[in-house]
């Protein structure tokens, strides 16, 4: 079994851990943080006001959690990804959760301790990283000379597969695309100016990002048709799309609007996303006909949920679909099925 360790223990970190305790794909056998406080890191693990409490015990000994009397987690408390002795936990592959931009740059030195593979749970810039990868979409991609892999963002791993199925089929000519995205820690409960969590210390020029969530639904520019042609090249300047941040705590949401290359019904839409739910590998689709809100797809482990209810066809080839997808559970659900792949790579 892999060892893994996770930098940066917030809602993605974990949700990771938490989805691979379920799962026991691998190991978790260091955590760094930079809260100094190793009990509030385990209060953390057993207390989710989006996915509740665990009946597990959780403790803390010194530096270690101790989660059910198995192996112990060793805690540091590291500003620097790279200041971590990962390699005394003998870690194999790090997650770098923490989504801070100098971390990213620090990568690199991991290399010296001996590990195998990190892995960025964002999208950036390509010379940062030696492969992005969406699961379901390229994982196959990966060799064993790629060290630093990006595991993309939660709203590419549901478009991206859900376009690279229409455009097997069908063909995409161009399209529009807005998503519907919780709130992130870094926004405020009251107006002000919106901290970056990348770069620490600086302000986001986007000043609407600073307003209040709980009241508003606030537009912004969204990464997702960037961060997926990384993986389909082909989808570049075909695309144009916005986001809104809306005041719940999970689940997104994504409207696609789509030109097709070839006529289309309904229901040959419905029966292909179907067939592919069928004969999937991971759980990338989900097809939905029931009545439901966001709030039932919390917890969802799928990358895309196809609402369709909402799938509708104008002048023959122009496609409506809906997509939900678990922000925070369904993404992390792809990071472990990644480490999962990277076993046999």
């Amino acid at each position: 079994m892999l060892k893994v360790g996770i930098n940066g223990f917030g809602r993605i970190g974990r949700a990771i851990w938490r989805i691979n305790k379920e799962k026991r794909i691998f190991e978790v056998a260091s955590i760094n943080d930079i809260n100094p406080d190793i009990n509030n890191l385990a209060y953390l693990m057993k207390y989710d006001s989006t996915y509740g409490r665990l009946n597990d015990s959780i403790k803390t000994e010194g530096n270690k959690i101790i989660v059910n009397n198995n192996k112990p987690i060793v805690v540091s408390h590291k500003e620097n990804i790279d200041e971590v002795s990962w390699s005394e936990s003998d870690v194999d592959i790090v997650i770098d959760s923490s989504g801070i931009h100098n971390n990213l740059l620090k990568v690199p030195n991991l290399k010296r301790q001996g590990l195998k593979k990190a892995i960025i749970t964002h999208s950036p810039e390509e010379k940062h990283v030696d492969k992005t990868i969406i699961v379901g979409v390229n994982e196959d991609a990966i060799s064993k000379d790629d060290f630093i892999i990006s595991s993309s963002i939660c709203d590419a791993n549901a478009f991206a597969p859900t376009i690279n199925t229409l455009n097997r089929e069908y063909g995409v000519d161009h399209g529009f695309l807005t998503t519907l995205h919780p709130w992130l820690q870094y926004q405020n409960l009251l107006d002000g100016p919106s901290p970056s969590f990348a770069y620490p210390r600086k302000i986001y020029h986007h000043y609407v990002l600073g307003r209040a969530s709980p009241p508003s639904l606030i537009p912004k520019p969204t990464s997702c048709v960037t961060a997926s042609c990384k993986v389909l090249n082909y989808l570049k300047g075909k695309f144009l799309s916005l986001s809104f941040r809306i005041p719940t705590a999970t689940v997104s949401s994504a409207d696609i609007s789509v030109k097709l290359n070839k006529k289309i019904t309904a229901d040959e839409i419905i029966n292909l996303f179907k067939e592919e739910e069928k004969k999937q590998k991971w759980k990338i689709f989900h097809n939905n006909f029931e009545p439901l809100v966001s709030s039932d797809f919390k917890g969802s482990e799928y990358s895309a949920i196809v609402d369709h209810r909402w799938t509708m066809i104008n002048n023959s080839n122009y496609l409506k679909l809906i997509l939900w997808y678990d922000n925070e559970w369904g993404y992390g659900c792809r990071v472990v099925d990644l480490i999962k792949h990277l076993e046999h790579v």
